[in-house]
């Protein structure tokens, strides 16, 4: 569907290699040199998706969730440690204990020192560890999880700036309406003028004119503010400066809006529980909840670890120098190392509660999300197919309003009706275009939100996205 008398421009579809294929974009149009700032809805995606900080935050936890699975892994490597001491004791006995027992003053005291110096190396390994195994796997899961809520992000940051621009688009075609308003409120006094001055129109004509045009000009101011408002809040979602005027940025309209007639609500949905990721994760997190179950019941299970050190070292005399770091007397050791904690005052139990818990949780959380999903895509679904019908009902009474108010204007100029029908008709018009206009962004504003619950569903199979070819 595509209502008729709207100004349209440029399209192009997009898709971003950095976000998940299909996602729907408005082509791009270089910014002149000139002051005008023109922002297209595809420059707005890039920036917020280049600089946003919420960005930037879950990308930090996804390659902190990255680097952790070094550690996992690391776990069954063999550890490796060097030891090395260089000792000096100097020291003064004034008294002994003698055969009896009995403590004894030595005259003169007995004052010297000693040093030594040793050094090692330790090798260990862990042969039966299950938690380990248990660490792994669910360090995967975490892993995969913050990369899924990265995606998440990407597509609520997309979402944010659809709605932002189309609600600045909203507000500059009804400043354009409140300002055709009042020209024509000032084309209708200066009728209203000429007639009263032949005594054609009273005297409350004349000043309901002249009130009207005033209302007019208000509802003009209203309207800059609304968009100056629609433009900052895009700036802060594209995590711009806040320091370009609203007057100063130029918007790109969309061409055209799409069809929601091909519209599947139960296909949408499949596909939603198929692509979200933010259900996903809750998928991954309930993964990894299952490790942690399983690594804190591990931990009731005996261990075996592997020992070797090899040392050296050597008492060194008075005289002898301290830093000496290659000792002559060595050893060397092998251990197979048995253990089995028997009792930890019931702490086991408390972590196989909680991990217990984590993974009830998780599972609460997977089947409330995917509940609340269904219910997110099918309203969405349904809402766009009714504003799809209001869109038609409003353009049709544009068109009628429009023809209305160009006879109800002529007739006024013939004197045929009064000022109070005319002032009726233009209302009237103006509400059409209004209602239209709110409507017709409202409209895409629901399908950049069913985009963010589907995904690439909605370009491959469903319909036709805002902008595309």
């Amino acid at each position: 569907m595509n209502p008729g008398g709207i100004p349209t421009a440029a399209r192009a579809g997009v898709i971003t290699g950095r976000i998940l294929s299909g996602m729907v974009m408005v082509g791009l149009i270089s910014s002149p040199v000139s002051a005008q700032q023109v922002v297209t809805l595809e420059r707005a995606l890039e920036m917020a998706l280049t600089r946003s900080p919420t960005l930037e935050s879950a990308e930090a936890s996804a390659a902190a969730a990255s680097s952790a699975r070094w550690a996992d892994w690391g776990a069954f490597l063999p550890t490796a440690r060097a030891n090395a001491s260089l000792v000096a004791t100097d020291f003064t006995n004034v008294t002994y204990l003698t055969p009896e027992g009995s403590p004894a003053i030595i005259d003169p005291p007995l004052s010297d020192n000693s040093k030594s110096s040793s050094a090692s190396l330790s090798f260990g390994l862990g042969l039966l560890n299950p938690e380990r195994i248990a660490n792994v796997k669910s360090g995967a899961a975490r892993k995969d999880a913050a990369y899924l809520r990265l995606t998440a992000a990407q597509r609520a940051v997309i979402r944010d700036v659809k709605r932002s621009y189309f609600e600045a688009l909203k507000q500059r075609r009804l400043l354009e309406v409140a300002e055709r308003q009042l020209g024509a409120r000032r084309v209708d006094l200066e009728v209203t003028q000429d007639r009263y001055r032949i005594a054609a129109a009273s005297r409350s004509d004349l000043l309901g004119a002249k009130i009207d045009a005033s209302d007019a000009e208000l509802r003009v101011l209203q309207a800059e503010d609304a968009l100056g408002a629609a433009v900052r809040a895009l700036q802060v979602v594209m995590a711009d400066p806040v320091s370009i005027e609203a007057d100063l940025v130029t918007l790109v309209e969309v061409e055209r809006v799409p069809d929601a007639d091909l519209l599947d609500a139960a296909s949408l949905v499949r596909a939603a529980h198929a692509s979200n990721p933010t259900l996903a994760a809750l998928l991954k997190d309930e993964a990894a909840a299952k490790q942690d179950l399983w690594a804190a019941r591990a931990t009731y299970l005996p261990q075996i670890d592997l020992g070797f050190v090899f040392g050296r070292g050597l008492q060194l005399g008075r005289d002898q120098n301290l830093f000496e770091f290659s000792p002559a007397n060595t050893s060397t050791s092998f251990q197979i190392i048995g253990s089995w904690s028997l009792f930890q005052g019931f702490e086991r139990k408390r972590q196989t509660a909680v991990a217990d818990e984590r993974l009830t949780r998780a599972r609460s959380d997977w089947t409330s999300g995917a509940l609340q999903l269904d219910k997110e895509v099918r309203d969405l679904v349904q809402e766009i197919q009714r504003r799809d019908t209001r869109l038609e009902i409003l353009e049709r009474n544009r068109t009628l309003s429009d023809e209305r108010l160009e006879l109800a204007r002529e007739q006024y100029r013939l004197g045929s009706i009064p000022y109070f029908n005319l002032q009726q008709a233009i209302d009237r018009t103006t509400q059409a275009e209004q209602s239209l206009f709110t409507e017709r962004y409202d409209y895409l504003i629901r399908w950049a939100d069913l985009e963010e619950k589907v995904g690439p569903a909605l370009a491959s199979g469903q319909a036709t996205a805002p902008g595309a070819p």
